[in-house]
C-alpha cells in the first residue's frame, strides 16, 4: 500500500507538518512518498526523518524531490516537534518593516488603491529583499480577513518567514476578530516600539 503526501508549492513548516501527520496515520510497513519541490524543505524533512531513525530514500527529477519512507507505524512519536526542524534558508529576509495603514494605496480613488494594494502584496514575495515584518493597522487589518486575496498573499509571506502583525484595537474596531486568517494581534505599545526601534520602515 502506498500513500503520497504532495507538498509541491508549500514552504516550511508545512511539508514537515504534513509528513509528521502522515507518519502518525499510516500503518507499519506502508510506503509513504513525500513530494517536495524545493531543496530547503527537502533538507528539513530529511533531518527530521534522520533524527527520528526513520528509513527513507531520496530521488530528484527536475527540481522535484521524492522521499520514499518505510513507515514506522502509527505509534510513531517524534523526538521533537516537526516544526523545530524548519530552517528557512531564505537569504532575502532583511531587517526592515512594511507599515500598512490602510486597505488601499494612495490618496486618490480608493477602488484603484485597493487594486494597487493587492498588486503590492502579490509582488512582495518576488522582490530581492523581504521585510522582517508587516505591521497592519487602521483599515490595513482588513487585508487579513479570511477569503480575501490579500490574506492569501499575507499567508504566503508568513510562510516565507515574514512576521505579520495586526493592531488589536483596529481588529476590534472593525469587528473582524473571528474573521482573521493570518497575523498576530498585538497592541499599540508593541507597534510603537517596533516603528521607533531604528529599523527601516517602508510604507506603500
Amino acid at each position: 500500500m502506498e500513500r503520497i503526501v504532495d507538498c509541491k508549492g508549500l514552504l516550511c513548516p508545512q511539508p514537515l507538518i504534513l509528513t509528521k501527520r502522515a507518519l502518525k496515520e499510516v500503518v507499519k510497513g506502508e510506503i509513504l512518498k513525500v513530494i517536495i519541490d524545493n531543496a530547503t524543505s527537502c533538507q528539513n524533512v530529511t533531518r527530521f526523518l534522520t533524527d527520528n531513525n526513520i528509513e527513507f530514500k531520496t530521488s530528484e527529477a527536475d527540481g522535484v524531490y521524492t522521499l520514499t519512507i518505510i513507515t514506522p507505524g502509527a505509534d510513531f512519536s517524534p523526538k521533537k516537534e516537526a516544526e523545530e526542524y524548519c530552517e528557512i534558508s531564505n537569504p532575502k529576509t532583511v531587517s526592515y518593516i512594511v507599515q500598512i495603514t490602510s486597505d488601499f494605496i494612495g490618496s486618490g480613488n480608493e477602488d484603484l488603491g485597493r487594486i494597487l494594494m493587492k498588486g503590492f502584496l502579490n509582488t512582495l514575495p518576488d522582490i530581492e529583499e523581504l521585510p522582517s515584518e508587516i505591521i497592519c493597522y487602521n483599515s490595513g487589518v482588513l487585508l487579513a480577513k479570511k477569503g480575501t486575496d490579500t490574506a492569501k498573499s499575507l499567508l504566503k509571506l508568513k510562510n516565507m518567514g515574514v512576521k505579520i502583525t495586526l493592531c488589536g484595537t483596529c481588529v476590534d474596531f472593525y469587528g473582524i476578530k473571528e474573521e482573521i486568517e493570518v497575523g498576530e494581534i498585538s497592541n499599540m505599545l508593541y507597534i510603537a516600539e517596533k516603528l521607533t526601534s531604528g529599523v527601516k520602515v517602508v510604507k506603500p
